[in-house]
């Protein structure tokens, strides 16, 4: 299985150096063409398309984003999946800001500043895992959720670096050396009516697999059809 996918790197990343190429030399040598604004728009877009490209293929990552309604598990599953309790999973919607959790052996906790932030920011490092608990749970999570019963604001981001157990094990995932994992525990479905915060969480499942929680007695199979509908808009 490692082959496999180191080989698949490896073909990707050649097929796209020799797009770039090809694309670079048609731009030299056709000038004129490109000269037009339409196609010269267009040649730029491509230009940060591939750059963006090449820089995740020379550093990729294996993303799993966690979607879904409120209290419906996904906090739960994520620390599951890591061997860790480090997303919050009190009662209640406490997974309201994106939180990454990627897989480092040295320990680090970033907390971006986001527009409207009510909560501490900053980094923090070699925390335990009951110290992270607690801070992204009392630092920010529960800020987040008083500030939004006031006032709209962007969701936090915030980023953990930590030893994820399934990645410690190489016999576990078989994936090359260098290969990334980090999952993504997003905002539940009830929580994202604003336009930035769906964004945010649009960004991140486009890059990533999607694994989709739903609490079945919660709801009956006609509401249930409408949120997975909900769900799909927000992936696509």
């Amino acid at each position: 299985m490692t082959t496999d996918i180191e080989t698949i790197l490896r073909d990707a990343r050649n097929q796209l150096n020799e797009l770039g190429e090809a694309v670079k030399n048609l731009a030299t040598t056709y000038p004129d063409v490109f000269d037009d604004t339409g196609l010269g728009e267009k040649l730029e877009s491509f230009r940060l398309c591939h750059q963006e490209t090449v820089d995740r293929l020379q550093a990729p990552s294996l993303s799993i984003a966690m979607i879904g309604t409120t209290s419906s598990g996904k906090s739960t599953i994520v620390n599951a999946l890591i061997g860790r309790k480090i997303a919050p999973i009190e009662a209640g919607e406490m997974s309201g800001g994106v939180l990454t959790l990627r897989h480092a052996h040295e320990r680090k906790l970033i907390i971006e500043e986001t527009e409207g932030s009510a909560w501490e920011t900053g980094v923090w490092s070699d925390l335990g895992d009951e110290a992270l608990y607690e801070k992204i749970r009392d630092g920010v999570m529960r800020p987040y959720h008083d500030t939004r019963e006031k006032r709209d604001c962007m969701a936090p981001r915030v980023t953990a670096y930590i030893p994820l157990l399934p990645v410690s094990d190489e016999n576990l995932l078989g994936l090359p050396q260098g290969v990334g994992v980090e999952l993504i525990d997003l905002p539940g479905l009830k929580s994202i009516q604003d336009r930035d915060n769906i964004k945010v969480i649009q960004e991140k499942v486009h890059k990533a697999f999607s694994v989709v929680a739903l609490d079945y007695l919660q709801v009956d199979d006609k509401h249930r059809k409408r949120l997975l509908e909900e769900l799909k808009k927000v992936v696509e």
